[in-house]
């Protein structure tokens, strides 16, 4: 048996009452909620990010649902620092004086 990572995608379901919180758990596993906010961060397989999105829709007590970008980010700031993508501020250049 060999061990596969499946790609996973969070989705953030805001919501209008947080009386429906439960039945968010048959589309994936609920990793955070806020009551303050109103919103769920929901996981789920990747293959099942466009199902799920459509259906949660359709529910009444949803506001919207919105994908998270974060596996689409790419993570490897390394060589942006390198080519000079960040660069250091220096407080000795003030034009005021």
């Amino acid at each position: 048996m060999e061990f596969t990572v499946t790609p996973r995608r969070a989705l953030i379901v805001y919501l209008h009452s947080m009386k429906q919180v439960r039945q968010l758990k048959r589309f994936g596993t609920i990793q955070y909620q806020s009551r303050k906010m109103h919103y769920v961060v929901l996981y789920l397989d990747e293959t099942q990010v466009q199902p799920a999105t459509a259906k949660l829709k359709k529910l009444n007590f949803v506001r919207r649902v919105e994908p998270s970008y974060r596996p689409d980010v790419d993570m490897n700031f390394g060589e942006r620092v390198d080519r000079g993508f960040f660069k250091p501020q220096n407080d000795d250049d003030e034009d005021d004086d």
